[in-house]
């Protein structure tokens, strides 16, 4: 069977780090004219939104953030040291930030759909196919420290396009449902785009389709 879209739990678990992301940028804002890169008009929007609303932004059919993925050099770089460094980079800061408990949940998630569906990670989170392969082996006790270092790389997806957030506030404050298609025909869209449209289904996972 062809690939119609991502799995459900893909899907769950990026509404869960979308959903973070967004009342993590409405809390750390509250004292900021810009923060991750939103502008202020869009981040007093995000401090509005009731949580029926906030989950329904959250359920957009890709991450509302970007950790600079497009950049493989750097994260294969990042990712070698961290490795070659081996027991030092196993701690906890010790400010246990919401910006650094996000960070480490996210690259969980990203680690996780990494092992287990390749072709998602890259469809939700942009990452290049090349870099997929690379985050999903890596020792998950690094992550606390590869957390602390892209910190600076952590921006919202299109920041500087207040009318996109604006649109897409006011769709969440909406209660009719989606289109049933919406999320497949988007996704079928970037698959196509990454070159990923031969990807199949089969027992919850992606996998790539085998040349006869």
């Amino acid at each position: 069977m062809m690939l119609r879209g991502i799995s459900d739990w893909a899907m769950r678990e990026l509404a869960g780090v979308n959903s973070a992301f967004v009342s993590m940028a409405a809390l750390e804002s509250s004292n900021k004219d810009e923060c991750f890169g939103l502008k202020k008009e869009t981040l007093a929007r995000l401090r509005l939104l009731e949580d029926e609303a906030r989950c329904r932004l959250a359920r957009r059919p890709h991450a509302l953030f970007t950790m600079r993925f497009h950049d493989v050099t750097g994260w294969a770089a990042l990712l070698e040291q961290r490795v070659r460094d081996g027991g030092r980079v196993y701690s906890w800061p010790d400010e246990g930030s919401r910006l650094h408990q996000f960070l480490v949940m996210t690259l969980v998630t990203v680690r996780e759909l990494a092992e287990r569906e390749p072709p998602a990670a890259s469809v939700l989170f942009g990452i290049p196919p090349e870099l997929v392969g690379a985050l999903n082996r890596f020792d998950i006790g690094v992550l606390p420290s590869v957390a602390v270092a892209v910190r600076p790389w952590l921006k919202a997806c299109l920041g500087a396009r207040p009318e996109w957030w604006s649109l897409n506030i006011i769709m969440s404050c909406a209660r009719g449902l989606e289109p049933a298609d919406f999320h497949r025909g988007v996704h079928g869209s970037l698959m196509r785009a990454l070159n990923l449209n031969r990807a199949r289904l089969r027992e919850g996972r992606l996998c790539r389709r085998r040349a006869h």
